[in-house]
């Protein structure tokens, strides 16, 4: 009897370890859409924020794009900060829970930039028939794609069948620098990329025209109508009362946190609603209404 109990004893000492282990660390993933390494420089703050407020190893994980359903759908992350078309789709597919809305120091919401070379004559919508265009990530980037089609089909301009030439980039940096060099007439790209390279010294501003654009509060130049920012979204998987702790420390960060600083926001906001871009998704007939 005594070997018996002490055979239970191991076992369950066993599974408690194995427990302990597999939650000894949880993985985030993150959406990649300036590189891997600038990714990693990115967030690698924010993993160790979260490490030291929920007393859990954090392991930042870069994804492409077109890797994150999959990501989320095979358990290789717990957590995923990514774009809004991005959070619809897990939410919709994987049952996601968004946490929190990231917040930078432009607010909660972000918009879709159309640009092109200062001097080209392109300043609205109806210009861009007949030109070679530059997007990001086709069916998937928020603010690179998806913000300006909708905008330019309210127009009744559809970038597949009225441009010259439409062609997805793999970084969107590279679609301002082959608008200036001349390569394409215009390009898509988020709000505030455009600054962020002035600031890089890769670029001036002023070199390029802002099609249709928006004269409102919003702080960046900007083409299209405001959307949620990207969010932070559990896993249907994830543990309960690890998200509940995650979220706590999400909203509780600072602009003055180190986490903050190397990922250039402020913080994060209550998950915001995706109603709005949900719809627009369905009209577009995108991923996940395809």
């Amino acid at each position: 009897m005594k070997k018996l109990l002490s055979y239970f004893i191991a076992v369950l000492c066993f599974n408690i370890a194995t427990i302990t282990a597999v939650q000894a660390e949880i993985k985030v993933g993150v959406m990649d859409n300036r590189g891997a390494i600038n990714a990693i420089k990115r967030w690698g703050d924010l993993g160790e924020y979260l490490k030291a407020s929920i007393g859990t190893d954090v392991k930042i994980i870069p994804l492409k794009a077109n890797k994150i359903v999959d990501a989320v759908s095979d358990g290789s992350v717990d957590y995923i900060l990514t774009n809004p078309v991005l959070t619809v789709i897990v939410k919709k597919k994987l049952n996601n829970i968004p946490l929190a809305t990231m917040k930078r120091k432009s607010g909660s919401q972000f918009s879709g930039v159309i640009f092109s070379k200062k001097g080209s004559g392109i300043t609205k919508a109806a210009d861009l028939k007949g030109k070679k265009v530059m997007g990001f990530k086709f069916k998937r980037s928020a603010a690179a794609y998806v913000f300006q089609v909708k905008h330019l089909k309210d127009q009744g301009i559809d970038p597949h069948k009225d441009f010259a030439v439409f062609k997805e980039a793999k970084k969107q940096d590279d679609i301002v620098l082959a608008v200036k060099a001349g390569l394409f007439d215009a390009g898509f790209v988020k709000s505030g990329l455009l600054e962020a390279m002035e600031k890089e010294g890769k670029i001036k501003l002023s070199d390029f025209e802002i099609v249709d654009k928006q004269n409102d509060d919003f702080k960046h130049v900007h083409s299209t109508a405001l959307y949620p920012e990207w969010s932070i979204s559990a896993s249907a998987k994830a543990d309960a009362s690890t998200s509940k702790k995650l979220k706590a420390a999400l909203l509780k960060l600072s602009a003055g946190d180190q986490a903050s600083k190397s990922a250039k926001i402020v913080g994060f906001v209550e998950a915001l609603s995706l109603d709005e871009l949900d719809n627009t998704l369905k009209t577009l007939k995108l991923p996940p209404y395809n």
